[in-house]
C-alpha cells in the first residue's frame, strides 16, 4: 500500500512541477528575450547573438524556479488531495505528515541533485561564457566603429561618427566628423584626425579628436558658439579591454578556495539552492497538510507568501555576508529557518480563527 500512495504521490508532483516549471521559466525567458530583441535593433547587440544569449540565460532562470515550481506543485497536489477528501482517508489510516516527507524522498532526490549540478557546476560556466560573448560583441562594434568611409552609430544613436580615410596602420581616423550627445544637447564635432585610447585605471574606451572644433547651439541664434580645441575625448561604449569580472562566473572550487567575503557570499548563495529544495518540501507538506474548515489553497497563498519572503531573506544575508555586516559571522543558513518558523505560525493562526473555509 506504501508503495502505491508513494507512487501516486510522486507522479502528480512531478507533472504539476514540470507544467509550473515550463511555464515560469517560459515567462522569464520570454522577458529576457524581449530585451535582447530590443538591443539587437538598437544595433548593442548582433542578432546571432540574441538566441545564444538568450539560451544560457535560461539555465539560470530554470535553476531559480525549480524550487518554487516543485513548493507550488506540492501544495497544488496536496489542496486537491485535500478537497477530494483523499487526505482524510489516509489519515485514518495512519499516514501523518512525516509520512509524507518519506514517501516524496524519489522526488526530492531528483530535484535536489539536478539543482546542486547545475548551480554548482553548469550555471557558472553558462555564466562565463555568456559575458565573455558580451565582450567580444562590444570588442567587434570597436572594431566596427573604427572604421572609415560610413556612417557608424553606438550608445543607442547618442554618437554618431563617420571618418573620410583611416591611416595606413588602422590606428588614425582622418577627417572626422562626431555628432553626441552632452547634457542633453546635441553637439557637433569635426576634427583633421581621431584616435583612440584607453584609461588605464577603469578601461574605459574614448576617441579622441585633434584639432578641431565644437559646434553648439543652432546657427543663427545668439548662444550658438564655435570652440577651437586641440585635443577632445568621446566616451564610447566598450567596457574595456578584458572581460568584467564577477563572482557569478567564477567556479565553485575557486569560490571555495578564496577567502573575500564576496566569494563566501556567492557559494553560500549556490549551496543554498539546494537545500531550499528540501526547507520548501518540509515547509509545503506542513502548509499543504489537511486541516478540517480550511479552504483548498489557503496553504498555497500563505506558501506564496513565505517563498517571497524566504528569498528576498537570502538576498538581504548575502548582501550583509559580501560587505561583512549585519549577521555576515552566521552567512545565509539562518535564513533556511524562516520558512520554517513561518509555516507553524500560519498553522497556529489557521487553526486558531479557522479562516479561508471553503
Amino acid at each position: 500500500m506504501p508503495r502505491v500512495i508513494s507512487a501516486a504521490l510522486n507522479r502528480e508532483v512531478l507533472s504539476y512541477w514540470l507544467a509550473i516549471l515550463l511555464i515560469l521559466w517560459f515567462v522569464l525567458l520570454s522577458a529576457r528575450f524581449s530585451l535582447y530583441l530590443a538591443q539587437a535593433v538598437t544595433g548593442q547587440l548582433p542578432a546571432s547573438a540574441v538566441l545564444i544569449l538568450a539560451g544560457l540565460k535560461s539555465i539560470g532562470f530554470a535553476v531559480f524556479v525549480m524550487p518554487l515550481a516543485l513548493f507550488i506543485a506540492l501544495l497544488m497536489v496536496l489542496g486537491r488531495w485535500n478537497r477530494d477528501r483523499e487526505s482524510v482517508a489516509l489519515a485514518a489510516s495512519g499516514l501523518g505528515v512525516n509520512d509524507y516527507l518519506r514517501l516524496l524522498w524519489p522526488t526530492l532526490v531528483l530535484v535536489t541533485l539536478l539543482v546542486f549540478i547545475l548551480t554548482l557546476f553548469i550555471v557558472p560556466e553558462t555564466t562565463r561564457y555568456g559575458y565573455q560573448l558580451r565582450h567580444q560583441v562590444s570588442e567587434a562594434a570597436v572594431s566596427k566603429l573604427w572604421a572609415a568611409g560610413r556612417f557608424v552609430s553606438l550608445r543607442n544613436g547618442e554618437l554618431l561618427l563617420f571618418a573620410d580615410t583611416r591611416s595606413e596602420d588602422g590606428n588614425t581616423l582622418n577627417n572626422v566628423f562626431v555628432q553626441t550627445m552632452h547634457d542633453k544637447k546635441q553637439i557637433l564635432l569635426s576634427a583633421q584626425q581621431a584616435v583612440r585610447h584607453t584609461d588605464e585605471k577603469s578601461g574605459d574606451r574614448f576617441i579622441v579628436l585633434q584639432n578641431g572644433y565644437r559646434y553648439d547651439g543652432l546657427p543663427g541664434t545668439v548662444n550658438y558658439r564655435i570652440l577651437k580645441f586641440d585635443q577632445y575625448g568621446v566616451r564610447m561604449d566598450s567596457p574595456g579591454a578584458t572581460a568584467p569580472f564577477k563572482w557569478d562566473a567564477v567556479t565553485s572550487r575557486t569560490l571555495f578556495n578564496s577567502g573575500e567575503s564576496a566569494a563566501k557570499a556567492e557559494l553560500q548563495e549556490r549551496l543554498s539552492r539546494p537545500l531550499s529544495v528540501v526547507i520548501l518540501v518540509i515547509a509545503g507538506t506542513w502548509l499543504g497538510r489537511y486541516i478540517p474548515g480550511r479552504g483548498r489553497y489557503a496553504g498555497l497563498f500563505a506558501g506564496v507568501l513565505i517563498f517571497i519572503l524566504y528569498f528576498n531573506l537570502l538576498g538581504v544575508a548575502r548582501t550583509w555576508v559580501a560587505k561583512g555586516e549585519g549577521f555576515a559571522g552566521v552567512g545565509l543558513w539562518w535564513v533556511h529557518l524562516v520558512p520554517l518558523a513561518s509555516v507553524w505560525l500560519v498553522d497556529q493562526w489557521q487553526q486558531r480563527f479557522r479562516f479561508w473555509k471553503e
